[in-house]
């Protein structure tokens, strides 16, 4: 599962850093040795679908039955999953968990990471969940009573 999302979230490497990337694999800090690219990809997963269900089935109203009803909902997802990516990898940056092991002084050292690097893995978590959104409105809309003609 761990490969599967950080072959996702790899994609776009070159945009938030190779330093951030290999944190979130797990490889460059003895502080933090799991690969967690599972939990973000899990949680970029369970709110786009929780957000698209609710367009479809919990709210279904027919006034949101537009393609503006469903980029409301859309921009509520890209929002949500922009903060949860950005949150996640930002309160190991301020606990201090991103270091690793000088090998000439065998001191722990900062990795070079900074809070734009972080921002950008957030951005990338967005970008992911755009695509999930759309996948998943594929998938369900056609039970919807009202919503299934959106958005396209």
């Amino acid at each position: 599962m761990g490969e599967l999302f950080g072959s996702i979230y790899c994609w776009l490497e070159d945009f938030f850093g190779i330093e951030l990337a290999n944190y979130l694999w797990g490889e460059s800090s003895p502080e933090q040795m799991s690969n967690m690219y599972i939990g973000v990809g899990l949680s970029m997963l369970s709110i786009s679908l929780l957000v698209c269900v609710c367009y479809y089935y919990v709210l279904n109203h027919p006034r949101l039955n537009t393609w503006w009803g469903w980029a409301i909902f859309l921009v509520i997802n890209l929002v949500v999953n922009l903060i949860v990516g950005w949150q996640w990898v930002l309160k190991d940056y301020y606990a201090g968990f991103m270091v690793k092991k000088d090998v000439v002084t065998g001191k722990l050292v900062d990795l070079p990471i900074d809070t734009d690097d972080i921002f950008a893995f957030g951005v990338t978590n967005m970008i992911d969940a755009l695509i999930a959104f759309v996948i998943f409105s594929c998938l369900i809309k056609w039970w919807s009573t009202n919503c299934s003609n959106t958005p396209f």
